[in-house]
Formats: C-alpha cells, structure tokens, sequence
C-alpha cells in the first residue's frame, strides 16, 4: 500500500501534461506549461528513486554517476528539443538551447552545493548538541586508518573538541579526489568555450572523452570506495546474509517509496525500478517538446524574456527532485554523499550536456555547422564557466565551508536578481562584472591551494596513483577533519 500510494503521486502529477499531449486539447501557454513542468517533476522523481535503488546492485560510486546522469534526462530532453529546433532556424532557437544548459549549471552550484552544505553544517550542529552520534564518526577512511587520518564523519564534520572550521563543513570523502580532479578537467576546458563562435562535432568528441575517462575511473576505483563488500567473502564464507545486510543498510539511505521498495524481495525489487525507469522516460519523451514550446508561447503572451523563462524555469523543474533528494541525505548527516552527487551531475552537465548540443544541432541542420554562439551567450558561458571555477577553487580541499557555500548562494542571487530587473543595457556589464568576481576570487583560491589542486589531479585521475598509500590521501593532505585551508 505505501509503495502504491508513493508510486501514485509522481504519476498523478503526471498525468496532466500526458493528457494534453496525446489529446492535443488547446489551453493557455502558461497552462499548459504548468502542466508540463508538472510532469517532468513526476518523472524526475521517479527517476531519482529508480537510480538509487540500482545503487543496491551497482557499486557506490558507480552508481553516483549513473544518478548524475540519469536524474537529469529532462534537462537532456528539452536541451535537445531546443538544439534540433535549432538545427532549422538557428536563430531563434539556438540561444534558448545554450540558455537552459547554462541555467541548469548554475542553479546546480548557487542553489544545490550551497544548500546542501547550509542544511548539512546545520543538522551536524543540532545533532552534537543533542547529544546524537553522528553517523560515521571514529570510522577509517578509505585508503587510511583513524588514527592517520582523524575522525571525520560520514557528515564531513569533526567531532566536538575540534577546530570551529571543521564543525562547519561538509567534508568529502577520500575517493572523492576522482570527482574533484575531473570536474576540474571539464572546468578547464568549459573555460574555453566563450572563446567560440560555435560549438562543433569537436566539442562534443573531447566532452564525451572527458566524461567516459571519468566513468572509467570511478569503476576502478570500486574496491576502494565499497572495500568492506570486497572483503566480506573472505571473512565470512559461510553466512547467506552479507547481500541482505549491505541492502539492508542502503535501504536506509533511501526516502519514500524507494525505501520501501528496497525492502523486497530482489527479482520484485528490479521489476519496479526497471518500471519505474522506463515509466519515467516514457512520460519525458512525451511532454518534453510541447513543454519547450509552451515556455516560448508564454514568453511571448505574457511579454516575459523567452530565453529567462527557458534558462531557469525548466531546470528548477527537471533538478527539483534531485534536490530533494540530497537534501535528505544531508539532514541524515550523509553529506559526503550528497555533494558527491551534485559534483558527479556537475561533471555529466559540463560534458554530455553540453557535448550533445552540437550533435543534435548539426544532425538536424544536416551538415557539420557548430551549433551558433552569438555574443549574450559568450557572456553567459563565460559566467557560468567562471562560477565552475570558484567552486573547484572552494572544494579542492576536500571541504565545502559554510563561507564558501553562503558565498556561492550570495553570488547566485545577485546574479539571478540581476537577469530579471537590471536593464537592458546595463545586462552585458553586469554578467561581466560578476563573472570576474568568480574568476578572481577563483584563481585567488587557486593559487594558494594550488598544492591542493596538484593533489587532487595527480591522485584523482590515475589509478595506479590512486591505489598507493599516501597518494590516496585525501585532497586536503590533512590528518584530520580540520584540515581545510
């Protein structure tokens, strides 16, 4: 009954924006795109639940990635409208495809890594002055021991009697180190693109590289990321219960009908999160197009900026449920976990995202012309660019601090403030001027971290490197949980 009756409100949700699809019945752009955006929030929810649920049968970090990529399919979905409508009439459409990629990169740091790190730091404070134990807390980290590496929690925060820095961040975890090196890869060359009249066949092939190398180093990484599943059946031969514990303990990290799920019997178990995943893709596919359109439509009736209501209201849509998602980890003091997530979809952003516009673009205009880039854009690429920058630059260390993560909520509402009221003319200067912000407190940063980044990049894109004792250190080289700089 409660798997039916969570089951029930993503597809109710739904239902609507199905409806008006295979109907065709006419209704007010701004209705009809209420509808839509309803839908590809019911979907995105049920894909969230489905990929976490496969995190049971895949490894962590494997299935992080597989999370990132799957969780936003709807952005996929409308980008790809947008490119391919782009393809026909490269004018009008091409900047709203650029504008809903670079939209959904920013929302994802200024909103996502901020909050989760807020609402993390806040739910460790409550929980020590509870008196709670903090999950995780006194256990070695991967490649390590207690005693070499302190005593930092699955939280990422330390335990009382540390420094006041380390209670006030989210502390990834030491194999981590692969997520940071190759964002800040996709980070390099997404610096690049605002240099571009276009974005070509060529972009797309070194983005896709980028993101394969990524996914091939997170598989390596496996026995070290899960290495108690590793060793278990040298432990404990015997025993037919070591595969019902480890689903036992990731059904604990699940919210909602997914939790519930988790809890039946496996062949049930994989029967609903296939149907779940094939449900939710079914649903995208359907309202995706008309839920681009009806965003133009409304636009132009309502005399609001197409290109605003396309670069933020349908990523919010599409990133809602993964939100949540994380947001729950982080008030179950699984921060690590949480910020993981959002740094793997930051990475499947820079590259299958934006790999996959001019692919779309120059299929459909039916020749190898780069997806057009005209002068907004380059301003908008090199804002979004440069916030990718800051926020390499905060995390090299391994933390996210509760400054650092109010200072990228700080300038993500100036920014978001300043799309919808500056004026016209004063629009240009203004994304300029914050996107210098972001470059020089970044390469600030960067520069007296930069044994950091050496680190991480060393260590975080290579296994052999990976796999030797201190090599595997965390990115901040620090023996405790206050370690960050």
């Amino acid at each position: 009954m409660r798997i039916a009756a969570g089951l029930a409100l993503p597809l109710t949700a739904a239902l609507p924006g199905v409806w008006l699809r295979v109907s065709g019945t006419s209704v007010p752009p701004a209705a009809a795109a209420a509808g839509y955006a309803a839908a590809v929030i019911g979907a995105a929810f049920l894909l969230t639940w489905g990929t976490e649920l496969a995190e049971i049968d895949l490894g962590e970090g494997l299935a992080l990635a597989l999370l990132a990529l799957i969780a936003v399919l709807p952005e996929y979905a409308v980008d790809v409208v947008f490119a391919w409508l782009a393809g026909q009439d490269p004018a009008t459409y091409a900047p709203l495809a650029l504008a809903n990629m670079t939209g959904a990169n920013r929302l994802l740091i200024g909103v996502g890594w901020s909050v989760v790190a807020l609402v993390a730091i806040t739910a460790a404070r409550r929980a020590r002055r509870s008196g709670q134990p903090v999950p995780g807390a006194r256990q070695p980290e991967v490649g390590g021991t207690t005693e070499a590496h302190g005593s930092g929690s699955e939280a990422g925060m330390g335990p009382d009697g540390e420094g006041g820095e380390a209670r006030s961040a989210v502390r990834l975890q030491r194999t981590q180190v692969v997520e940071l090196a190759y964002l800040a890869v996709a980070t390099a060359y997404a610096l690049t693109l605002p240099l571009r009249s276009s974005l070509t066949i060529i972009d797309t092939v070194i983005l896709f590289a980028i993101f394969g190398a990524y996914l091939w180093r997170v598989r390596a990484l496996e026995p070290q990321r899960d290495p108690e599943r590793q060793r278990e059946p040298e432990q404990d031969p015997g025993p037919a219960t070591d595969d019902s514990d480890d689903e036992a303990d990731e059904a604990d990290e699940l919210f909602g009908p997914a939790a519930a799920v988790a809890q039946l019997p496996t062949r049930v178990r994989r029967i609903i999160t296939v149907g779940m995943l094939a449900a939710a893709a079914l649903i995208i596919l359907a309202v995706a197009e008309p839920f681009a359109e009806s965003l133009v439509a409304t636009g132009e009736q309502l005399h609001v900026s197409q290109f605003l209501l396309v670069q933020w209201v349908a990523p919010l849509a599409s990133e809602t449920p993964e939100f949540i998602a994380v947001l729950l980890l982080a008030l179950k003091l699984q921060s690590s976990a949480a910020l993981g997530a959002l740094i793997s979809s930051k990475i499947n952003q820079w590259t299958l995202l934006v790999g996959i516009l001019p692919l779309v673009f120059a299929l459909s205009a039916g020749s190898l012309t780069g997806l057009p880039i005209d002068p907004v854009q380059r301003e908008e690429l090199l804002l979004t660019a440069a916030q990718s920058v800051f926020a390499v630059a905060l995390v090299v260390t391994g933390t996210l601090t509760r400054a650092g993560a109010w200072s990228l909520l700080g300038l993500f509402t100036a920014q978001f403030v300043a799309a919808w009221t500056a004026p016209a003319d004063w629009a240009g200067t203004v994304r300029l001027t914050i996107a210098g912000v972001y470059l020089a407190l970044g390469a600030a940063l960067l520069a007296a971290r930069r044994h950091h980044l050496t680190r991480v990049m060393r260590t975080g894109l290579w296994p052999a490197r990976a796999r030797v004792g201190h090599s595997s250190a965390p990115p901040d080289g620090s023996t405790g949980a206050g370690g960050h700089r």
